[in-house]
């Protein structure tokens, strides 16, 4: 190569920072910063100061930063999500809601900076799946992806759209090739669309089979009993008309009654009270069945006091909801070594020696499904257990008898406030259940009760109930679900009034915990009695108390030392109290302002004239004004208008980001200075020229671009590949436009790895999804989009018919699903069958399962000579009887 030894130096450590970011040691932005500044260390022998620092200041990273600012005021007015849930409606099948969902959010993400547009669905997407009884896990990667798919339709879509727009700019300004320099908001148009398109095609059609269903991350295709509730909407109901066989990731193993267990019992079978139900299926999945429908969680201990007939004493294993609680659940593997391989569930005294209670164990390893406390344990089972007072991670016993490390799943036990909310009379939830509503099955959200206009109440079992205007709706929720709950259209807080009453603006107005001091002054006093709005010029919205469950009327709780309070005030207020003696500590609650929807036009209407700027100018070729200046009078204007206050603007923006695009760019002005950037950039032309062929160099970009944005940020990869691409793109006589459209779809191309893309990360954790689950759906699409990329960038010329072909098709496949609704329901059912048997089927993992649990089961025929994988142990009790 011909360079010297800056050009290797160069090379060797921004190789160990992609080393140092791939692992995930140290962020990017760091790291970036400081090999920038190393690079710098060498008297400008490698790259001056004025060239390291000329990326902070480069006018597509300031735009960046400023919409980042336009995106917030949109988001706190709350008007998109009005307008999202208008858009959204109803539907039947993961076919349609992938559809109604992905669609509307690429036709959004083309003119909205991604990130805060995936930021603000997150939350819709959850309410909007529990109500139309989608799996959430179809729902949130496919989001991330259609947000980066519609990015990729204008240049102002995505952050690394606008950087490189950036650099195409300050490159050729300086070679004065104006004519080269501009890059205007539809260039990428005739590209990005179809790319898009193919892209949601592909989801579209691959959803049943490499989408993961609403699991956890830890163990699933597990064993769950669960208990038909007397107020149990599937009570007196027979199986195949209860609902129970249509949810998706719920299956009904077998049923216990009267001391008899109903393997695969007839779908004609009439569900009784009391019932146990064993359900196959995702912990998450049955959780939310269960609450969808009455049911309540059976673990072993309940299953055992069922075994005999109920009295007053033992319903106590219960929950007044029906269920048997759970405190903090853990997972945990059998060793190999364990001395409980063998041995039934009901045998093992698990309380005494390990401080835990069986709920549920996964499916498989060479046994029929059957009750819980019946199945014998073997090597490797996966149980689900929740923990007592007495469980101790380290005791011995625990370490002899699990494999690896026993890991937290759930916490039954979170902080709980209970809050309530009043109907208005022009909600969306009026005339439909609570589960029709959106409101049931949210993470750490539950209904207790409705107090109706009349003075009744109506309990949370009563699953038939429609909501009524001026209904109050009494939730359970954890802090994590408050600000969902605050921003819910149609509802308002029965504390209200008293909100209004401290004179707050809504504009600087948001939650704080506060917790009470054992010796402070309101301890032993009701909140009226304090007159705690007078005295605090603050309004209390709710109280948690530990173990407890507190009354609902906030007004008359008498305060105790150590209940948490939820306060609404004033953003300085958690200041101005800091030394207060009634509390001992004060933390606000992120992103709970409430939307400010009385300004929702104005915002909208703001962002709207921002981008037609841009339109109008693109479309005459005319710059009237840059998009950085444009962003930053419209965040004025919604800043002048209320739409936002000066607070949520300066942390909107994400200062990361910011350093590390700023970093990047002075890294690559390194590697183009000391002649590495030309190095590379001579293998893409050779490609080109030994293929004669424009697009397999452009092809060869896109590919590098997109494997450097999985180990990389998006950002990084499209400032390192830059220089390299417009080198090779110049020598091979491309337009300077083709090669960023080229760098603009590869660096965007970021589908398997969840940390390499921040709309990927926001999902990953709100979706509770595995790095595999990524991988599973984001290899394969990957490799789609690259099949697709090559075909665009080839034919970039003949884009009209790329078009064409693209929007028919793309249109046949949306489509054409609707004929199925047209088929009798038995029909519908018997495709679904099928297709469900086509996926499992072409499931590696369950192949690989079957053929484990085949070998287990012939091992075990030949050492015991029985014929049968079941231990006489698990016989008889209780009698078994196939339908």
């Amino acid at each position: 190569m011909g360079f010297g030894w800056q050009g290797s130096v160069s090379i060797a450590f921004t190789a160990l920072a992609f080393v140092v970011m791939a692992a995930d040691w140290v962020g990017p932005d760091v790291t970036f910063t400081v090999l920038l500044a190393f690079l710098t260390a060498f008297d400008g022998q490698i790259v001056t100061v004025a060239k390291a620092a000329a990326g902070y200041g480069n006018t597509g990273l300031l735009t960046v930063i400023f919409l980042y600012w336009v995106a917030e005021g949109i988001t706190q007015t709350g008007g998109l999500e009005l307008i999202m849930n208008f858009v959204l409606g109803r539907s039947r099948s993961v076919h349609w809601a992938l559809a109604r969902s992905m669609f509307p959010v690429m036709c959004l993400s083309a003119f909205l900076n991604n990130t805060p547009c995936v930021t603000f669905m997150i939350p819709i997407l959850i309410s909007w799946g529990r109500r139309c009884g989608v799996p959430i896990k179809k729902l949130l990667i496919p989001l991330s992806y259609a947000s980066v798919l519609g990015g990729t339709c204008t240049s102002i879509g995505t952050s690394t759209n606008l950087v490189i727009v950036g650099l195409q700019d300050a490159r050729y300004t300086k070679a004065k090739q104006l004519d080269q320099a501009k890059f205007q908001i539809f260039d990428i148009a005739p590209y990005g669309v179809p790319y898009a398109l193919w892209g949601f095609v592909f989801i579209l059609l691959t959803q049943a089979f490499l989408l993961p269903g609403n699991s956890s991350r830890y163990a699933k295709d597990l064993l769950i009993a669960v208990r038909v509730l007397p107020s149990s909407s599937v009570a007196k109901k027979k199986l195949k008309d209860s609902g129970l066989l249509q949810q998706s990731g719920f299956s009904v193993s077998g049923i216990y009654r009267d001391g008899k267990y109903l393997s695969k019992p007839d779908p004609n079978w009439v569900l009784e009270p009391n019932d146990i139900l064993y359900a196959a299926g995702e912990f998450d999945v049955v959780e939310f069945v269960g609450e969808e429908f009455g049911l309540g969680l059976v673990n072993a201990d309940a299953e055992t006091s069922a075994e005999r007939p109920f009295t007053t004493g033992e319903e106590s294993v219960f929950t007044p909801t029906g269920g048997a609680p759970y405190q903090k659940l853990v997972q945990a593997t059998i060793a190999p070594t364990s001395d409980l391989i063998g041995r039934t569930v009901r045998e093992v005294s698990w309380q005494g020696r390990f401080g835990l209670i069986p709920v549920a164990i996964q499916r498989g390893n060479g046994r029929e499904d059957g009750r819980l406390n019946d199945v014998v344990l073997a090597a490797g089972d996966v149980l689900i257990l929740d923990t007592t007072p007495f469980y101790d991670e380290e005791r011995e016993d625990s370490k002899n008898n699990f494999a690896g490390k026993v890991r937290a799943v759930k916490d039954g036990a979170a902080k709980e406030f209970v809050v309530g909310v009043k109907v208005k009379k022009s909600s969306e939830v009026v005339n439909k259940t609570v589960s029709a509503a959106g409101l049931r099955g949210i993470p750490g959200l539950f209904v207790l009760s409705v107090d109706r206009a009349d003075g009744s109440s109506v309990e949370a079992s009563d699953y038939l109930y429609k909501i009524q205007p001026d209904d109050t709706i009494w939730i359970a929720t954890d802090i994590g679900a408050v600000g969902f709950l605050a921003k819910f259209p149609g509802l308002e807080l029965v504390q209200q009034e008293q909100v209004d009453k401290t004179g707050t603006s809504i504009l600087y107005r948001h939650l704080v915990q506060a917790a009470v001091s054992h010796k402070g002054p309101i301890v032993g006093k009701t909140v009226r009695d304090v007159r705690f709005r007078t005295l605090y010029n603050a309004a209390v919205v709710a109280v948690h108390r530990e173990g407890a469950r507190v009354p609902l009327k906030v007004q008359d709780i008498v305060l105790q030392g150590g209940d948490v309070l939820l306060i609404s005030c004033h953003t300085n207020w958690a200041d101005e109290h800091r030394h207060d003696k009634s509390f001992v500590l004060l933390q606000p609650v992120p992103d709970s302002s409430p939307p400010k929807r009385s300004r929702m036009v104005i915002g909208v209407l703001l962002a709207t004239g921002m981008v037609l700027t841009q339109i109008v100018g693109g479309l005459k070729s005319r710059e009237y004004i840059h998009l950085w200046p444009a962003a930053v009078l419209t965040s004025a204007l919604m800043l002048l208008t209320g739409c936002m206050n000066a607070d949520q603007a300066r942390k909107a923006i994400y200062w990361d980001v910011y350093l590390t695009i700023a970093a990047a760019f002075g890294v690559s002005a390194a590697l183009e200075g000391t002649g590495v950037a030309a190095s590379f950039a001579n293998g893409i032309i050779s490609i080109g020229k030994n293929l004669h062929s424009d697009g397999a160099a452009l092809i060869a970009i896109y590919i590098a671009t997109a494997m450097l944005s999985e180990l990389l940020t998006n950002n990084a990869a499209g400032a390192i590949m830059y220089p390299i691409a417009a080198i090779a793109g110049d020598a091979l006589k491309i337009s300077p436009k083709e090669t960023s459209v080229a760098i603009m779809l590869g660096a965007s191309a970021g589908f398997i790895n969840p940390f390499s893309y921040q709309c990927n990360l926001m999902v990953y954790a709100a979706g509770n999804y595995s790095v595999r689950e990524f991988a599973i759906i984001g290899a394969p699409f990957q490799i789609w989009l690259m099949i697709v990329a090559g075909f665009i960038l080839c034919y970039m010329k003949e884009w009209h018919q790329v078009w064409i072909v693209s929007w028919i098709c793309t249109a046949g496949i949306v489509l054409l699903p609707a004929l199925y609704f047209l088929l009798p329901t038995k029909v519908q059912l018997r495709i679904d069958a099928f297709f469900d048997r086509v996926a499992q089927t072409l499931n590696p993992k369950l192949i690989i399962e079957r053929r484990n649990s085949i070998r287990r089961q012939a091992s075990r025929t030949g050492s015991d000579g029985t014929g049968s994988s079941d231990s006489p142990r698990a016989l008889g009790v209780p009698k078994v009887i196939t339908a």
